[in-house]
């Protein structure tokens, strides 16, 4: 590398620790503490295997695949800093130098055969833009979305050697199998950290259409059989996983997938205003403001945005041969949402949701003004600066706001004042700020009480503002709450309350106030519309309460024999009531269940059920010595 490079690379890393350097002072945020701060799993006290296992897959239930890449990273800072926030920020930011570098030798692979004028210049400006931009922010600050980051650093080395692989084809020069096998390899770790990496093989049919365009080649019969065998099985293996795993997590969502499909239209407008025009007052931790679209009129920007991206798609379609960029920066921008914003089930919108597609509306834009601006280049050097200037002081300032939990989250209330999650997130930071002070105590559930009204599902404000009554000794407020608990429409928001005061308390986590758990279960179980699996995972936590929190295993086991009649193939129940077994000083019994349950798992569990084989090996602990 020449030292013209060399310093390019190394002025792109000190703007980024420049501008985010005020954030690294910041805590940790919502999902960081069910994630990292609560996950007793990446606490690695012996480097075992069982114990690396334990950390890489106690990110189940995040995504299909668990992420134990990622996960493995959070325990690594763990096991070296403990929880200090810092440290997992400045790792993050690591990261994010790391993939601004990646992202500048690509372009700088790509644009001259993209875009020739100027191709190391525009791949730095775009580099450093997408460094900078303030849409980038939560995927280096909020720690959790390391998973996006570290897993768009493999998607992008992956891209890396597929393009210098394809480069020295077209010359002529064979391609070592040892290449092939690498990026094989960053595929499998990208999609360890994060699924969104499903898309690579998309961005890398882009290269090949949009950059490479190499002379088209018919098609053997052979490999045409091969492709229609691909197209049958990607369609049938589609059709099983939404049957299987999209469509049921519909259940846990205040949207249908129409509803879904028809919000993201608006959605990706959304993400195309934060990319283009970055008012500091635009970005937020959550958008959960944002109104759900129940139809192409309702409301008319449904309809409208839809118009506008099909719109937008046919322009770049007809100039795709004089300004092919045009055609690559779009595409890669849809193709980065095609996961995350169409059919699957997740929330709706997320400003790290564009770390890697965002990338694409800047090249775009950037080598559109460098076409119009072709013969003034002291109006192009004059753009230039400016946008960096905007994008690395709007993130600056974002960063320094990120550098106290309280004012960041007050900051993004003041501009969207009706986020359930971010009423909830000022209430939780009130309360816990409050210590001795009444009228910061008040203001906390006056957040929350807020949180729970704005809010379409309600068990996370429900839960803190009965656990805060609680903590007060307030008798007539747990009352209030219990009775609005009991009535929620959408049955599964009082279970979810109920499962987490069982675990707060039973953990020793919050006080500890039987009579309300057991006055909370009762008017949940008194309901006449709770369905038989609602009321079923009701009385799997009741059992749990009996057992952990008042001690009494013999109640725990006469509830959980019935549960277990009732769905006898449920390995999680029959462990339940072995753990209650061996509390009940049964142990023959216990052992007996145990082994049941052991022999009954597959082998899998060795990977996606750690937590029940943990709990398992504990009951069977004193088996042999007995």
């Amino acid at each position: 590398m020449n030292r013209g490079l060399a310093l390019a690379g190394l002025v792109l890393i000190g703007l980024v620790g420049l501008v985010y350097l005020p954030g690294l002072r910041g805590g940790f945020a919502f999902d960081d503490y069910h994630t990292i701060v609560d996950n007793p799993s990446l606490d690695i006290q012996t480097l075992s295997w069982d114990a690396l296992l334990d950390a890489a897959m106690s990110g189940v239930g995040i995504g299909p695949l668990a992420r134990p890449l990622a996960m493995l990273s959070f325990a690594a800072n763990r096991s070296v800093a403990g929880l200090r926030p810092e440290t997992y920020k400045l790792t993050n930011l690591a990261i994010h130098a790391l993939n601004a570098l990646l992202i500048f030798g690509l372009l700088r692979s790509w644009l001259p055969r993209l875009a020739p004028r100027a191709p190391t210049a525009c791949a730095w400006l775009i580099a450093a833009l997408w460094a900078l931009h303030p849409i980038n922010l939560t995927a280096v600050l909020y720690v959790v979305q390391r998973m996006t980051s570290l897993s768009a650093t493999f998607v992008l080395l992956a891209l890396a050697l597929y393009t210098g692989a394809r480069l020295r084809q077209l010359r002529g020069v064979p391609i070592p199998t040892l290449w092939s096998l690498a990026v094989a390899l960053c595929v499998v770790l990208a999609l360890l950290c994060k699924e969104t990496a499903l898309v690579l093989p998309l961005y890398g049919l882009l290269i090949e259409v949009c950059v490479l365009r190499p002379r088209r080649v018919p098609l053997t019969p052979r490999a045409r059989t091969a492709l229609g065998c691909a197209a049958v099985t990607m369609v049938v293996g589609g059709v099983w996983y939404f049957l299987h795993s999209i469509a049921p997590g519909y259940g846990g969502r205040e949207f249908t997938l129409g509803e879904r499909l028809w919000t993201e239209a608006r959605v990706i407008c959304a993400y195309l205003r934060l990319l283009i025009v970055p008012a500091p007052g635009a970005y937020a931790l959550f958008h959960d403001d944002l109104l759900l679209s129940r139809g192409w009129l309702a409301p008319i920007s449904t309809l409208l945005s839809v118009l506008g991206l099909l719109a937008v798609s046919a322009l770049v379609v007809t100039r795709r041969a004089r300004q092919p960029y045009l055609a690559f920066g779009w595409a890669w921008f849809l193709v980065g949402h095609l996961l995350e914003g169409s059919f699957v089930p997740l929330e709706l919108m997320h400003e790290h949701r564009n770390y890697l597609p965002g990338l694409g509306i800047l090249t775009l834009l950037v080598l559109a003004l460098a076409d119009a601006l072709a013969s003034r280049p002291a109006a192009r050097r004059l753009c230039a600066a400016l946008a960096l200037a905007i994008l690395g002081t709007v993130t600056a300032l974002r960063a320094s706001l990120w550098a106290d939990p309280v004012l960041q989250i007050e900051t993004d209330l003041a501009h969207h004042p009706r986020s359930p999650r971010l009423w909830y997130e000022a209430g939780r930071l009130r309360v816990e700020g409050a210590g001795s002070d009444p009228a910061r105590l008040r203001a906390g559930v006056a957040a929350l009480e807020r949180a729970a009204d704005l809010a379409p599902i309600k068990s996370l404000p429900l839960t803190a503002l009965l656990t805060v009554a609680i903590e007060r000794g307030d008798g007539a407020a747990v009352a209030r709450l219990i009775a609005t608990i009991a009535a929620e429409p959408r049955e599964s928001v009082g279970i979810d309350v109920f499962q987490a005061l069982v675990i707060c308390q039973g953990y020793g986590k919050c006080r500890k106030d039987t009579a309300t758990v057991q006055a909370l279960s009762d008017a949940l179980l008194a309901r006449k519309d709770v369905s038989t699996a609602s009321r079923q995972r009701l009385l799997e936590w009741l059992a749990v309460f009996y057992a952990r929190i008042l001690a009494d295993p013999t109640v725990a086991m006469t509830i959980l024999r019935d549960l277990v009649a009732a769905r006898p193939a449920d390995l999680g129940l029959r462990a339940r009531l072995a753990e209650a077994c061996a509390s009940a000083g049964e142990r023959r019994e216990a052992w007996r269940l145990a082994h049941e349950v052991r022999a009954a798992l597959p082998w899998t569990s060795v990977f996606n059920q750690r937590p029940l084989r943990t709990r398992l090996t504990s009951v069977l602990a004193d088996e042999h010595g007995s």
